[in-house]
Formats: C-alpha cells, sequence, structure tokens
C-alpha cells in the first residue's frame, strides 16, 4: 500500500511531457547588482529549451505590492533558449537594483518538440545590497 502512495506522489509531481526538472534564482551582489539564473531540464533532446521570458519584480522597503521593472525576452536575448537541448543553465545581470528593495523574478519556461510547454515558476525574493 505504501508503494501505491508513493508511486502516486510522483505522478503527480511530474506534470509535464517535455520539462522533467526546473529552478531560478535571483542573488544580490553590492553595488545593486543582482543575477538571475535559472536551469532547465528536459526528458530527452527537445528542439527549443530554455526560458521564453523573464519578468524581474521589484518590492519597495515597506510595501506589499511587486511591481515589473524589467522584463527579458528570448527574442532580445537569444541565450534564454536553447535549441537541441536536453538541459539549459543561464543568468541574466541586471545593475539597477535599490539596496534595501526586493526582488524577485518571473520565469516562464519552455521546452518544444512536436509539442511544446511552459511552466511558469516564481524565484524566492532577496533583497538588494
Amino acid at each position: 500500500m505504501l508503494f501505491c502512495i508513493a508511486s502516486v506522489a510522483n505522478a503527480s509531481i511530474m506534470t509535464s511531457d517535455y520539462i522533467n526538472d526546473y529552478y531560478a534564482k535571483v542573488n544580490a551582489y553590492s553595488g545593486g547588482n543582482l543575477d538571475i539564473s535559472f536551469n532547465v531540464q528536459a526528458p530527452n533532446t527537445m528542439d527549443k529549451l530554455g526560458a521564453k521570458t523573464i519578468i524581474l519584480q521589484e518590492r519597495v522597503a515597506g510595501s506589499t505590492t511587486w511591481n515589473a521593472i524589467k522584463t527579458y525576452s528570448y527574442t532580445n536575448y537569444s541565450g534564454m533558449l536553447k535549441n537541441r537541448a536536453l538541459s539549459h543553465d543561464y543568468v541574466i545581470s541586471y545593475y539597477n537594483a535599490v539596496p534595501g528593495n526586493s526582488y524577485r523574478a518571473k520565469v516562464y519556461f519552455y521546452a518544444e518538440k512536436g509539442g511544446y510547454d511552459t511552466i511558469e515558476f516564481i524565484t524566492s525574493a532577496v533583497k538588494a545590497k
């Protein structure tokens, strides 16, 4: 019985035929510099794999509202999508973060081979330094 429960739990985790695993994070560095990095993995080689869009959001100190301040698109940053890939890592930088404000990113992972899938992921927030 326990084995059956574990199998059902694992089946619900893998919700895509195109994306096996994905992760993104924002790192803060001194001088208001941020790096947004991601990794995405597919079950087999995809025609296209990566992220189509990354939206950097800012929350001003003392506020509860997140505001989009920068949008990165694969059409302007060709490295965000990789052709013929099983996995893809990418890092993009932002240099105008305000120390004390919080930042997070919405990453729209994308994989395509015959069909396609898109998964939205929101990173944990970090405070700019």
